[in-house]
């Protein structure tokens, strides 16, 4: 995403609220917008990097541009909070402002939802060339009859073959039965609960790969550690529109696809901050004991060094990172804007830690907890 200042204009007449500066908001690919879409735009703000500061409490328009062929949806807002150069310096996140939207309508968020479907299946700017869209089996999982049905609607409309089931219980059986391309599951239910659930799916060889979203009102840091930690791929919150789920699941389903391939033909696991968060990434390695160097360009570099899946040491910005100064990993975790590579090779050296990447992640939440309290 970049943002640009724009001259400003008109500011609406009499009675409208003065609008001090005007930014342009631009997206490189769908999957950003997406992710922006889920975690900032649905939610009522987002953030602007820029060094372009205005006091709290400033209207300003943002123009969303969301990327060729679509028009721009402007959008009057409110800075919420402003982190400055030196601010953004000690967090190792960009300087920018924080801002709330005043008039974003529902349809203008169903202009971004419809944006995104017809763009999704988009994979680093090559289009499918119309090709039609494979049909996928879907298992989704909930004991409310209105939300199986809500979550099974645009799959079957696209065309897709769902199945259904009320608890995790007969939705184990189904998949045995017959294996799904993606499951979608809540976490609260009768029987066998969405964590029980997933855990037996990753035992079964048959299912341990399948993409798992959990469609859920869970919002807390622990709880979604936790489904990270059993496997899961990705969490839609309730309550969701049936494009913004279908855009999720037709994503994970992708990536999940790709890297797939990726380690089928060896290659290195890489991604973006903005889109697999590094506890996640983190977690993963844990689970499949990898030994090797995470390679982390950020606000600086780091070299995360694992063995087994174990944490050996942290260096950033060339200095290492000793069982005393652990806050420094912490705030390394929490980055958003970066990206990451690992690769397998041999790890010599001490533990420095003698902790498990789950006790890491565990610490690093409850970081979060207290600086955000």
């Amino acid at each position: 995403m970049s943002a640009v200042e724009e001259p400003e204009g008109d500011n609406g007449g009499r009675g409208a609220p003065r609008v001090e500066a005007t930014f342009r908001v631009s997206y490189e690919n769908v999957d950003q917008l997406l992710v922006a879409y889920s975690s900032d735009l649905s939610k009522g703000g987002m953030f602007l990097t820029t060094d372009q500061f205005l006091p709290v409490n400033a209207v300003v328009r943002v123009n969303l541009e969301l990327g060729e062929g679509s028009a721009e949806i402007p959008v009057i807002c409110r800075v919420v909070y402003v982190r400055d150069e030196k601010s953004a310096r000690v967090v190792g996140k960009p300087a920018g402002m924080g801002i709330e939207f005043l008039d974003l309508t529902a349809e203008c968020l169903g202009l971004i939802e419809a944006y995104i479907a017809e763009r999704i299946g988009e994979v680093d700017g090559a289009v499918d060339n119309g090709s039609a869209h494979k049909r996928l089996s879907i298992m989704i999982v909930d004991d409310d009859h209105g939300c199986r049905t809500l979550a099974a609607q645009p799959f079957r409309t696209r065309g897709d073959y769902v199945r259904v089931a009320p608890d995790g219980f007969e939705a184990l059986a189904q998949c045995l039965k017959e294996t799904p391309d993606v499951i979608v599951s809540d976490v609260h239910m009768p029987k066998l609960d969405g964590w029980q659930l997933l855990r037996m799916c990753r035992a079964r060889p048959t299912l341990s790969s399948v993409p798992f979203l959990f469609l859920t009102t869970l919002g807390g840091e622990q709880e979604r550690l936790r489904g990270y930690q059993l496997g899961v791929d990705d969490y839609v919150s309730k309550p969701f529109r049936g494009k913004e789920l279908q855009a999720r699941v037709d994503r994970v389903v992708a990536r999940v696809q790709r890297a797939a391939h990726a380690l089928a033909e060896k290659k290195t696991l890489r991604g973006d901050l903005a889109q697999v968060t590094l506890p996640s990434v983190l977690g993963f390695l844990e689970l499949e004991k990898k030994t090797g160097e995470l390679l982390v360009i950020g606000a600086k570099p780091a070299h995360l060094y694992l063995r087994d899946g174990r944490l050996l040491r942290v260096e950033i910005d060339g200095l290492v990172a000793d069982a005393a100064s652990l806050e420094v990993v912490y705030d390394l975790l929490s980055w958003r804007v970066g990206q990451f590579e690992f690769a397998a090779h041999e790890v010599p050296g001490e533990d420095l830690y003698d902790r498990s990447i789950t006790a890491f992640l565990l610490d690093h939440a409850k970081f979060v907890d207290e600086n955000n309290r």
